[in-house]
């Protein structure tokens, strides 16, 4: 059921970590949502439905089951999934045409059609199981699968003249295939040895129809508006449609249309005669499975997995999950995440009224839109960013349509825009980067206000900040706050960066310092006048990502001098080739780790590099990972877990990694898991460690077995000796001292072997 949001935004802060300790080191998570799907099917007391992925509901045990690139699928977006039961393998097709298998819980990849070198479509339109085969109905032709031998066993292309024909569907009746295509229906022997050849098939009648099913001895089939039944090549309509009929599907006593479209959604079903017995509406269904002959399952474009009891009465089965698959950006304060829906496409709004949603520590997801309990969004879309101030817990929230919206605890909200200070363009009011300093001022950037720099000081009291000469480069995005308090604002659209250096006294404007950097020796030195995205890492540095590679200021504090401080445009090598950092690639998001690492988000995937970027760490792309695709939005660091999220144009994922951030103290220190279990072959971490800290792992007779330095301020291990042997069981000790051997702390824990 969709979760009630309830804005006690102070209940919510909490800092547990307890439910990202779970999660092992170097494992994936997928963050789907749950609310959308697309296909239904029921498979030995399950029920699946598929979208982005997978998801089961078990009658037996009352559990749900998730199936993503995290757990054996090979793709994203499913689009249909059927069982068959003389094989015991459910298919799986996927909107791209790739292909998987499903054994119980195994996956076995099929991408045979999806790397089929043709210029035509390679649609999968439905599937027909007969004699332990899978007929594959696509736009160009007939495949026929052997699950057994997880191979193709041939292709029938059916061509009319030059032109080849479109199989929609195909059933078996009376020792003949028939197939229903975009010329019509044709029928040809299942004995026949040469189906492959088009002189086989035989047009039966050249109606264009697309769903086609033997129900009870008899023929039915379907186009967009209208039943037939086929009789003596002749068809007969039994049901005319004011909507549109996007599947056909049998059951026991009754077989089972959906209607989608504006003008009507819903199931109609009908019995063995082909006469209408009733429909169930307030639904959007896609798809539908009768589980018994009085139970209904359908896959709901609103509502994710639906049972229908009686066929009538509505009941949303799904998991906690995020709100939406898109996410346009993350945020992580207080150990929660925020991700937040609203798009910027092409610098204009959207009008997306999805709202955010937040993870909390616990791993439950809590919804804030116009659906869910938060009317002050009844009218206020594209919500792009997010801050809490935590002297009084208020949730401020940037709206790239309008303004700033403050959420108090009381649930009340106020939303700021057009006070002189948050102003229009264009008639909207359009806030896109939110960051709150060191003394609680919120400065925002106002994309296309005369003053794209605002501020809203922590005593309630408000300020602007116009550029000079900005006479059509009033535009702003993201803002980084340095070391010496200085406001970094990205201009995009080919401008460049401003600084401001306001010494201190945001309300004097006559001591200001504002920098413009762009490209050229002198002038800033950056590779391109495209930025999309600015961060400050741990030594102090302004990283810059471009559309055309990272620019680096490694003296951010010196940029107002007459000198100025022009970026390092980094030549590094990481082949056989040297070249300068990130070079014509699109640089979309920097994230920095407790290790001072990067995280770089590029449209051809993530790549985490050391903190002087001499070296990639990790590469990962939606070939060799669970990342549903190449184009990344947002990422971003949980400093006190080490997971990085990471927002992609068609969903968010997760990956632990190694670094979290220094504790002031080695007080916190925790081994996990502990204990370390005979079967456990993951990494053990050592946490809540000062930055950079030396540990020590030793035996109970103090001989040595393991030492290592913390990424931030998290250990980690293998689990094995220096003669790459795991130890045996019993208990061992971790020494923790910081560089000058002011921290030092002693934990211990236990190895099973």
């Amino acid at each position: 059921m969709i979760k009630k949001a309830s804005i006690l935004i102070a209940a919510l802060l909490c800092s547990i970590v307890v439910f990202a300790q779970k999660i092992p080191i170097g494992s994936w998570q997928s963050h789907f949502s749950y609310l959308t799907a697309n296909t239904v099917e029921y498979i030995n007391g399950k029920v699946f439905v598929g979208s982005h992925h997978l998801v089961s509901y078990s009658f037996a045990n009352q559990e749900y089951t998730t199936y993503s690139k995290v757990n054996g699928m090979s793709d994203v977006k499913v689009k249909l999934m059927r069982y068959d039961a003389e094989t015991g393998f459910a298919i799986i097709v996927y909107e791209n045409s790739n292909i998987d298998l499903m054994l119980g819980e195994t996956f076995f990849n099929i991408p045979d059609i999806k790397n089929l070198n043709t210029t035509g479509s390679k649609k999968i339109n439905n599937v027909y199981f007969k004699n332990k085969l899978m007929y594959l109905t696509t736009d160009f032709g007939i495949i026929v699968l052997n699950p057994l031998k997880k191979e193709i066993k041939e292709t029938y292309v059916l061509q009319e003249a030059s032109s080849v024909l479109s199989i929609k569907d195909i059933t078996t009746y009376q020792d003949y295939f028939y197939a229903a295509t975009s010329n019509g229906i044709y029928k040809a022997s299942e004995n026949n040895a040469a189906l492959q050849n088009f002189s086989s098939w035989q047009l039966v009648n050249a109606t264009p129809v697309d769903f086609i099913i033997n129900f009870k001895d008899s023929l039915y089939t379907a186009s967009s508006k209208i039943i037939y039944t086929l009789n003596n090549n002749l068809l007969n309509t039994i049901y005319t449609s004011t909507s549109n009929i996007i599947k056909l599907r049998a059951g026991s006593e009754q077989f089972y249309i959906c209607e989608n479209d504006d003008t009507k959604r819903g199931i109609t079903y009908f019995n063995s005669l082909g006469i209408k017995q009733d429909e169930a509406n307030s639904i959007n269904p896609m798809d539908v499975v009768e589980v018994s002959p009085t139970e209904i399952w359908e896959a709901d474009g609103w509502y994710g997995m639906v049972k229908l009891n009686n066929r009538k009465e509505k009941q949303q089965f799904n998991p906690n999950g995020i709100f939406t698959n898109a996410v346009y950006n993350v945020k992580v304060i207080n150990n929660n995440l925020y991700a937040l829906a609203g798009n910027i496409i092409d610098w204009t709004f959207t009008y997306n009224r999805q709202g955010f949603s937040q993870l909390t520590p616990n791993g439950d997801w809590i919804y804030f839109n116009q659906f869910v309990n938060t009317p002050a969004l009844d009218t206020i879309t594209d919500l792009v960013d997010l801050e809490v101030d935590k002297r009084n817990n208020y949730v401020y929230v940037a709206s790239f349509f309008g303004g700033l919206l403050e959420f108090h605890p009381d649930k009340t909200v106020t939303v700021f825009k057009n006070n002189g200070f948050v102003q229009p363009f264009g008639g909207t009011y359009r806030i896109t980067n939110l960051v709150l300093d060191k003394k609680s001022n919120l400065w925002m950037s106002n994309y296309g206000a005369d003053a794209p720099l605002v501020v809203k000081k922590a005593d309630g009291s408000w300020q602007k900040f116009n550029i000079p000469n900005a006479t059509g480069v009033n535009t702003a995005s993201d803002i980084a706050i340095d070391d010496a308090n200085q406001k970094w604002l990205v201009a995009p659209r080919g401008i460049g960066v401003f600084v401001l250096n306001d010494n201190g006294t945001i309300d004097n404007k006559n001591d200001d310092q504002i920098k413009f950097i762009q490209k050229g020796v002198g002038l800033g030195n950056l590779p391109t006048n495209f930025v999309n995205c600015v961060v400050k890492d741990k030594n102090g540095k302004i990283w810059i990502g471009t559309a055309d590679g990272i620019a680096i200021i490694n003296c951010p504090e010196s940029i107002m001098n007459s000198g100025g401080c022009d970026a390092e445009l980094k030549v590094v090598k990481y082949d056989l080739d040297a070249g300068l950092l990130f070079k014509q690639e699109n640089v979309t998001s920097i994230a920095v780790d407790g290790a001072n690492n990067k995280w770089i988000g590029t449209n051809n995937g993530v790549w985490l590099i050391s903190d002087d970027a001499e070296k990639i760490l990790f590469r990962f792309t939606k070939d060799n990972s669970p990342l549903p695709s190449n184009d990344i939005n947002k990422i971003v660091v949980n400093p006190e877990t080490g997971i990085v999220y990471i927002a992609t144009d068609i969903g968010l994922v997760s990956f632990r990694g190694n670094a979290t951030d220094g504790e002031s103290t080695n007080d916190n220190l925790l081994v996990f898991p502990n204990p370390v279990q005979s079967d456990y072959a993951g990494t053990i971490a050592i946490k809540g460690l000062v930055e950079n800290a030396d540990v020590k792992i030793t035996d109970v007779a103090g001989q040595l077995v393991f030492r290592t330095k913390a990424q931030g301020g998290q250990a980690i291990w293998n689990g094995k000796n220096y003669l790459n042997q795991r130890p045996r069981t019993g208990v061992y000790f971790v020494f923790v001292t910081n560089a000058d051997g002011s921290q030092t702390k002693t934990g211990k824990f236990i190895f099973n072997e």
